[in-house]
């Protein structure tokens, strides 16, 4: 088990430590449901969703830079350059619409694996637009931060919210929701899934409105939640990765309450009642290359306090 606190800093690319300004967490999630409703004319889809934040971060170090540039490097290269980096994307929103003309380095210690429907991108981006105001010393008010949010990306405004909540729209209505706390093995194939090339296999008649979705605000336990594991993607990301179905069917087979693919996939995860069962199901998970443990979190967690992870004894992609 490691803590998101513990990995070494000797390969972060933060030439001077003495320097080094900030950390953040930024945390992953799972789609514990997901209804698509309708296409809209920008292209887009309305959709409702219960997202459940996880205790997978991805931990982003920044350095200040003397000469006003943002520069966004990350240790598996794995993040793309410029307006397509979502880091990069806020901190020019913010340098351009606050008048900064400080520079950063940003160095991001990934662990949320790309294209695997757990969010990292957005995450990401929330995480900096919430930190870069203290460390520009600027004050935006929450609902500022949720429009410029918007901007970025569907899915931003939800790492915005503190804890579990319901999406709708595109993602960018967000209200809370009460779960308990629940444990989940996140299990990643190592199949990078497009979000558009999902959504746009969807060949369904969608007429349904989000007011035609009747979900409760709170679950008392981890059975009711596992009762309630739908994601409407999931059909046309199995065409695309077979293994999803079959990741599935083992976490049940292993004792997971319930198993569903996290947003438009490949990720799939196991629900489990404690932390034990979920350790005792990761073991048969071993041949993975990417095998994670997590809970859910909650209000007052959402960056990093409580930080728990599991990367599961080098099975973490890397």
């Amino acid at each position: 088990m490691q803590d998101a606190k513990s990995g070494s800093r000797n390969n972060l690319g933060i030439e001077n430590q003495t320097d080094l300004q900030h950390i953040c967490y930024s945390p992953a999630k799972v789609n514990l449901f997901l209804k698509v409703l309708s296409k809209r004319d920008d292209g887009y889809h309305n959709i409702v969703s219960i997202v459940s934040p996880v205790s997978l971060y991805d931990v982003i170090y920044f350095e200040n830079r003397d000469d006003g540039k943002i520069t966004v490097k990350d240790n598996k290269n794995c993040l793309p350059e410029g307006q397509a980096n979502t880091i990069y994307k806020v901190a020019m929103l913010l340098k351009e619409r606050y008048g900064v003309n400080k520079g950063l380095k940003i160095y991001v210690e990934k662990h949320i694996p790309i294209g695997s429907g757990l969010g990292g991108p957005s995450s990401n981006a929330a995480a900096v637009l919430r930190e870069l105001p203290k460390i520009w010393g600027l004050t935006i008010d929450k609902a500022d931060l949720m429009e410029m949010g918007k901007e970025i990306g569907a899915d931003v405004p939800l790492f915005l919210n503190d804890g579990p909540c319901i999406i709708k729209g595109i993602g960018e209505k967000v209200s809370p929701i009460g779960l308990p706390r629940l444990w989940y093995l996140i299990v990643y194939p190592d199949v990078v899934l497009k979000t558009p090339d999902v959504y746009g296999g969807i060949k369904i008649v969608l007429t349904k409105g989000e007011n035609d979705i009747k979900l409760r605000k709170n679950f008392e336990s981890v059975q009711e939640v596992a009762g309630i594991l739908e994601n409407d993607l999931e059909k046309v990301a199995i065409l695309m990765c077979p293994t999803i179905k079959t990741l599935k069917k083992r976490l049940i087979e292993a004792g997971a309450l319930g198993a569903l693919m996290s947003g438009s996939g490949s990720s799939v995860f196991g629900i489990f009642e404690n932390e034990e069962q979920a350790k005792k199901t990761l073991i048969s998970f071993g041949n993975m290359k990417s095998a994670f443990i997590a809970h859910s979190i909650h209000k007052g967690e959402l960056y990093g306090h409580n930080r728990y992870q599991d990367f599961s004894g080098g099975r973490e992609e890397g």
